[in-house]
């Protein structure tokens, strides 16, 4: 039964992650369009720096937005198109041109006053530009909507307000309190609650019989993993999956970002993927959380 409800269970999260992967390209495409204020398919770097001024990261500092603009801009040319955007901003490109991106004289005097104020004064200043209706709380839809179509700067992913939130609700009563945002977010406790809240909507149902697709999922994933094990140590160790995934697109087009997979898949934190974790569903969430966590140290 147990190996019946890992098939059940590899399929089911087969299929959220290609659901988030979509859902990730069309928030991307929505947000290039909102950016592009003229309208003609492509970002410039003031288009970039307009409608990202006066615009925070999640913890509490300016956006800096030339630098976000050479992270997408690829190949170079000095504007974005809707397919390098899609594909996600490389900040290593980024800081290479960072003699591209430095910012004027006048902006970098309002940076020096953001830099000049306190943890505490920071985080006051973040707190009532989420607190929108003024009523001395943060709630869920406030941190969501603060939140909307920002990007990462460490992994270069959309921002899930839900994670932030519920990593800075640390009593867990559905609202977060100016104590609270002054706090180092408990990224671990927010990944469990939004884990168990979806859990809650609806999911898989742990003790249904799997499919046929079901075994051959799994069949497929053992196949592909001794592929992909190159030493035949029976682990799958990072270069071995970004050498896999290296020029590939899933099925959005997309280049599949390896390190984002690996640290999905890598659940025990050892360092390596092994078979058991590599028959199972790549958790986005867990994964962005993971590769945040890492890039950081």
């Amino acid at each position: 039964m147990k190996v019946l409800t890992n098939l059940l269970k590899a399929t089911f999260f087969f299929i959220g992650s290609f659901i988030m992967a979509q859902d990730t390209t069309e928030q991307r495409t929505v947000l290039f369009n909102t950016i592009d204020a003229d309208g003609n398919e492509v970002i410039t770097n003031r288009e970039m720096r307009t409608f990202y001024r006066g615009k925070l990261n999640t913890f509490g500092e300016p956006i800096d937005a030339k630098r976000l603009f050479y992270a997408f801009d690829a190949n170079r040319n000095s504007i974005i198109t809707l397919n390098e955007y899609v594909k996600g901003p490389d900040f290593k490109l980024a800081t290479e041109y960072r003699e591209r991106w430095q910012y004027p004289e006048r902006y970098q005097e309002v940076v020096s006053i953001e830099e000049n104020l306190s943890k505490s004064e920071k985080a006051i200043a973040k707190f009532t530009r989420i607190d929108t209706d003024k009523d001395g709380k943060i709630t869920l839809d406030e941190m969501v909507d603060f939140n909307e179509g920002k990007i990462d700067n460490i992994t270069g992913e959309l921002i899930n307000g839900k994670l932030i939130f519920y990593a800075l609700d640390a009593n867990e009563d559905d609202e977060i309190s100016m104590e609270e945002i002054m706090s180092k977010p408990d990224m671990k406790l927010g990944y469990e609650k939004l884990k168990s809240n979806r859990s809650e909507v609806g999911g898989a149902d742990p003790v249904a019989e799997p499919t046929t697709s079901d075994e051959d999922y799994v069949n497929q994933r053992i196949s592909l993993f001794f592929e992909l094990d190159l030493d035949k140590n029976y682990k799958i160790s990072l270069e071995e999956l970004q050498t896999y995934y290296e020029g590939k697109k899933d099925k959005l087009g997309k280049p599949i970002n390896a390190k984002l997979r690996f640290y999905g898949l890598d659940t025990n934190e050892d360092g390596a993927i092994e078979l058991e974790e590599f028959t199972k569903k790549i958790d986005f969430v867990y994964a962005t959380f993971r590769l945040k966590e890492v890039e950081k140290q």
